[in-house]
């Protein structure tokens, strides 16, 4: 999920995925410092810092896979 779309920010994509779907499992990635991920309280969640490499986006959907979170569609 990109953390600077046009008109509305990643946190606001992510919060509104959050209020359709439940606890939806979310991978932030951003250029910028995780300061602001950490302050939005985001559980289920995995920030990866650009630039990153492939295997960070599998280590990071696999943790949260496995984390024994909501299955999709649930």
């Amino acid at each position: 999920m990109n953390l600077a779309p046009k008109k509305l920010t990643g946190w606001d994509v992510a919060r509104r995925a959050r209020e359709l779907t439940g606890d939806i499992p979310i991978v932030y990635m951003s250029g910028a410092s995780g300061h602001e991920w950490t302050s939005h309280g985001v559980p289920n969640s995995v920030l990866i810092a650009k630039p990153f490499a492939i295997g960070q986006i599998v280590t990071a959907v696999s943790q949260l896979l496995n984390a024994g979170g909501p299955a999709v569609g649930e």
